[in-house]
């Protein structure tokens, strides 16, 4: 570590098959989404954000200085999305707003659902906050597209969204029926627990279980899957490999035309805006792997015609 007294922070574990519950709040607590042009840029960079990394996003909600959302990573990249997110998010909001410094407060917070909780209560946490903040009524929150009710009753509107999928939770079909049985439900959730108290302590036991649970045994947790943890945390390299080269020989190009062709001509920057919008890959590993030469030439070259984060 050395004398400078630095302390790295710890890693986060990823889970290809856990459901987290994420949020992050404006530095200083700045109403950073009160501007609706903020918060529809916000929204656009998720539905981006969703497609590069494949995320499972079940809920959210975008409040006046934070947001929440209910998400699962299967390719285990939730860091890796969030950078891009954050990131993605700062540079437009000071640029629109012509400031610099940080949006958000600190790290991005992302709290695994426990063992044994049930995920649909996390999502229906997430989805009476504004009714909690005293923001909307239980009605009112179809027609907000600051929640994403508002995309489970009008599926022509979830694109990369799979809010639907957030009722099989609960045991709701994805029909009219449903759409209202759920909102009766969330208004009764909201009645029994206006301040989320019983949310708060309910979660804490069985944070509390969990642990008692792994003291006694730590193989007690189903493994998120059957391969080693090393292998979790390249799912996303992997993954990004098999586009890169699906991308190559869809273009009628190989690996030995990447050679021969050195430099950032046009096919390589056609190519890397395709890569750059289906994974998360960086411009840097992007210009590497494509033998484009420069990376900042490469860069600027893919910023003429698309907006890096």
């Amino acid at each position: 570590m050395g004398c400078s007294g630095f302390m790295p922070r710890p890693l986060r574990i990823e889970n290809p098959n856990s459901v987290f519950h994420v949020f992050s709040r404006g530095n200083y607590r700045q109403p950073i989404f009160e501007d609706p042009q903020a918060a529809q840029v916000f929204l656009k960079l998720l539905e981006e954000t969703i497609v590069r990394t494949d995320w499972h996003v079940y809920a959210y909600a975008v409040m006046p200085n934070h947001f929440h959302m209910v998400v699962r990573a299967p390719r285990a990249n939730l860091s890796r999305g969030m950078h891009l997110l954050l990131t993605s998010f700062a540079l437009r909001f000071n640029g629109f707003r012509d400031e610099h410094g940080h949006v958000f407060q600190g790290r991005y917070q992302a709290k695994r659902t426990p063992t044994g909780f049930d995920v649909s209560k996390v999502i229906d946490y997430v989805h009476l906050n504004h009714v909690r903040k005293g923001l909307l009524k239980v009605e009112e929150l179809p027609f907000s597209k600051l929640s994403s009710i508002s995309l489970l009753l009008n599926p022509t509107r979830r694109g990369v969204y799979r809010v639907h999928e957030g009722l099989n939770f609960i045991g709701y079909p994805d029909n009219s029926k449903g759409w209202q049985a759920y909102l009766e439900h969330i208004r009764r959730v909201f009645l029994k627990d206006t301040d989320s108290k019983l949310f708060d302590y309910e979660w804490d036991v069985a944070m509390k279980a969990e642990k008692i649970l792994l003291d006694k045994n730590p193989q007690a947790l189903a493994r998120p899957s059957d391969l080693p943890y090393a292998e979790i945390m390249k799912l996303d390299e992997v993954y990004t490999e098999q586009v890169i080269q699906r991308l190559i020989n869809e273009a009628g190009k190989n690996d030995t035309d990447l050679l021969r062709d050195q430099g950032a001509v046009q096919w390589k920057v056609e190519l890397a805006i395709k890569i750059l919008k289906s994974t998360t890959a960086s411009i840097q590993h992007i210009s590497e792997r494509l033998s484009a030469g420069s990376m900042s030439n490469f860069a600027a070259l893919i910023n003429k015609r698309v907006r890096l984060p």
